[in-house]
C-alpha cells in the first residue's frame, strides 16, 4: 500500500517538478529575447542619445514584468523639454512563460507569450489631460506577442478609440491595428496586416475620412542589411476629401506592388486601381481608372550603395537638427556640410554610372481611365536604357555629352488614346493644327498619336522623321517659331524613310 502511494506521489510529483523546472528555463531565455530585442530597437536611425531601455525586470517562476522607457542622453538631454521626457513613456509588459503560455486565444505551447501597455501617467499634467481627452481614459496603446519555441514571433498592436472634439476640429478613430508575424525572429520575411477603420478629421481647412482601410504590407528579404524587397496589397474604401461639405474628391482603391530579387539586378512592379471616382477635383469624366508602373534592370549593389548612403545623409541631417534644437555642435559644420555634399556628389556618381545596365534596364507605365463602362484615355509608355555604345559614361563625360548624343542613350515608346470628349476645350481647339502636323490622328470620336524613337530617327503614327524635324513639327503645332506649311512639307518628305 505505501509503495503504491510513494509511486503515486512520485508520478504526480515528478511532472510537477519538471514543469516548474521548465518554466524557470524558460524565463531565463525570455528575459535574455526581451533586452536583446529592445537593444536592438532604433527610435532615430543612428542616435545613441534616444533609445529604448529595460529599466526593470521583475522574473518570477510562472510570470515576470518588464518596464521599458524612453530615455534621452547625452547632448539631447540638455533641451529641458527633451530632458522632461525621458523616463515619462514607457511601456509595461506582463510575461507569461512557457511551455504553457497564456495568450489572447488561450493556453498555447511556446516559449512565451507577453501583454504590453503603453503607459504615459509619468507625463506632466497638460500631457495626462491631452492623453485624457484623446483616449477617454482607456490605455493608448495595448499590444500582445507569442513567441514560439521554433523562433517565431506573433505580435500584434491596437491603438485605442480616439473621438477628439475641440474649436480646431473634430477626430475619430474607430480602429488602427497592426498584426506581425516572423518565422524566425532575426530573419526574413516578416509580414505584417494593417487594419484601419472609421478614421474621419474634419478641421476648418477640410474633412478627410477613410471608412476602411485593410492590406499586407510584406518585407521579403533586407538586402545588405539596409535594402527591403517588399510585397504590398492594401484596400482602402470610402475614401474622401470635402471642403466646407462639399465632396472634392472621393473613391475606393487597391495598391498592389513588389520587389524582385533578380541576381545581379532588381526589378518591380505595382498597380494602383481606382474604383468610383467622384468629385468637384476629378480632372476628367471618369468613374475607374488604373496606373501601373514596372521597372527591370537596377543594379543591386548600386541600390544598396545608394540607400547606405542616404540612410548616413539623413542620419547627419538628423544630427545637425537635434544639435541646433539643443544647441549644441557635436561636429565642425563646416566639415560637417563637406560631408554632405561629398554623399550627394558620391549618390550621384553611383546613379549615374552604376545603377543602369545598357540594354537591360527599362520602365514601363501605363495608365486607362474609364467611365461607365468605356474607355475614355489609355496610355502606355516604355524607356529602355542603351548607354553610349552599349556602356556607362563617367560622370563627367555623361555631362558633357550633346544633345544628339544623349537622345542616342534611349529607346522610348509611348501610345495615346483619348475619347473628344473627355479632352479639355482649349487641347481639343488645337487638335485639328496637331493632326496637320501628323502628331495626333482622328479615328471617328477618338484621338491617338503613337511615338517610337530610337537615336535619332523617330516613327511618328507611322511616319519616319528626325528628331529634329519632330521639334519643328511640335513648335509649328503649338505656334512658336517654325517653317512655314510649304517649306514643312518639303522637309518632312525627304526625311521620310
Amino acid at each position: 500500500m505505501k509503495k503504491g502511494l510513494v509511486l503515486v506521489v512520485v508520478l504526480v510529483v515528478l511532472p510537477v517538478v519538471a514543469w516548474l523546472a521548465a518554466t524557470f528555463y524558460v524565463g531565463l531565455r525570455v528575459e535574455q529575447v526581451v533586452r536583446d530585442e529592445v537593444a536592438k530597437m532604433e527610435i532615430l536611425p543612428g542616435q545613441k542619445d534616444v533609445l529604448l531601455d529595460v529599466v526593470r525586470y521583475e522574473r518570477g517562476l510562472l510570470s515576470s514584468s518588464a518596464h521599458t522607457c524612453l530615455i534621452i542622453q547625452g547632448e539631447l538631454a540638455a533641451m529641458p523639454q527633451a530632458a522632461a521626457l525621458s523616463g515619462q513613456v514607457c511601456s509595461l509588459s506582463t510575461i507569461h512563460h512557457g511551455p504553457l503560455a497564456f495568450t489572447d486565444e488561450g493556453l498555447k505551447v511556446g516559449l512565451a507569450s507577453t501583454r504590453e501597455v503603453l503607459d504615459l501617467s509619468a507625463l506632466p499634467p497638460e500631457g495626462k489631460a491631452l492623453v485624457e481627452q484623446l483616449f477617454k481614459g482607456k490605455a493608448p496603446l495595448v499590444g500582445s506577442s507569442f513567441y514560439g519555441f521554433d523562433g517565431s514571433v506573433r505580435i500584434r498592436v491596437a491603438l485605442a478609440p480616439v473621438d477628439l472634439d475641440s474649436p480646431m476640429g473634430k477626430v475619430v478613430l474607430e480602429q488602427l491595428q497592426v498584426d506581425v508575424h516572423r518565422p524566425s525572429i532575426d530573419g526574413y520575411p516578416v509580414n505584417s496586416f494593417v487594419t484601419v477603420k472609421g478614421l474621419d478629421i474634419n478641421a476648418p481647412q477640410g474633412q478627410l475620412a477613410i471608412e476602411s482601410l485593410t492590406g499586407s504590407v510584406d518585407v521579403v528579404d533586407m538586402l545588405g542589411g539596409t535594402l527591403p524587397l517588399t510585397d504590398v496589397n492594401l484596400n482602402g474604401e470610402g475614401l474622401l476629401y470635402a471642403q466646407h461639405g462639399l465632396p472634392l474628391l472621393g473613391f475606393d482603391f487597391t495598391l498592389q506592388g513588389n520587389s524582385q530579387n533578380k541576381g545581379d539586378t532588381l526589378a518591380g512592379k505595382s498597380g494602383l486601381w481606382l474604383e468610383n471616382v467622384a468629385g468637384a477635383m476629378v480632372p476628367l469624366a471618369m468613374d475607374s481608372a488604373y496606373l501601373g508602373v514596372d521597372y527591370v534592370g537596377l543594379d543591386k549593389q548600386a541600390l544598396i550603395k545608394v540607400n547606405a548612403l542616404n540612410n548616413e545623409l539623413d542620419q547627419l541631417q538628423t544630427d545637425m537638427l537635434l544639435g541646433a534644437m539643443a544647441n549644441t555642435e557635436t561636429a565642425d559644420p563646416q566639415q560637417t556640410i563637406a560631408r554632405i555634399q561629398g554623399l550627394i556628389d558620391e549618390m550621384m556618381t553611383v546613379i549615374g554610372e552604376q545603377l543602369l545596365h545598357p540594354g537591360e534596364s527599362q520602365l514601363n507605365m501605363r495608365l486607362l481611365v474609364d467611365n461607365a463602362g468605356e474607355r475614355q484615355l489609355s496610355l502606355d509608355a516604355r524607356t529602355r536604357y542603351l548607354g553610349v555604345e552599349g556602356r556607362n559614361l563617367p560622370l563627367q563625360e555623361l555631362q558633357a555629352l550633346t544633345e544628339q548624343q544623349m537622345n542616342q542613350m534611349l529607346d522610348v515608346s509611348v501610345q495615346v488614346d483619348m475619347n473628344h470628349a473627355v479632352i479639355p476645350p482649349p487641347l481639343a481647339m488645337r487638335l485639328p493644327g496637331l493632326a496637320a502636323q501628323g502628331l495626333v490622328v482622328q479615328q471617328g470620336d477618338r484621338w491617338s498619336s503613337v511615338l517610337n524613337a530610337s537615336g535619332d530617327e523617330v516613327v511618328l503614327n507611322g511616319e519616319t522623321i528626325s528628331v529634329a524635324m519632330l521639334k519643328q513639327r511640335l513648335e509649328a503645332a503649338s505656334g512658336l517659331a517654325g517653317p512655314q506649311d510649304g517649306e514643312l512639307s518639303a522637309e518632312s518628305g525627304s526625311g521620310a524613310h
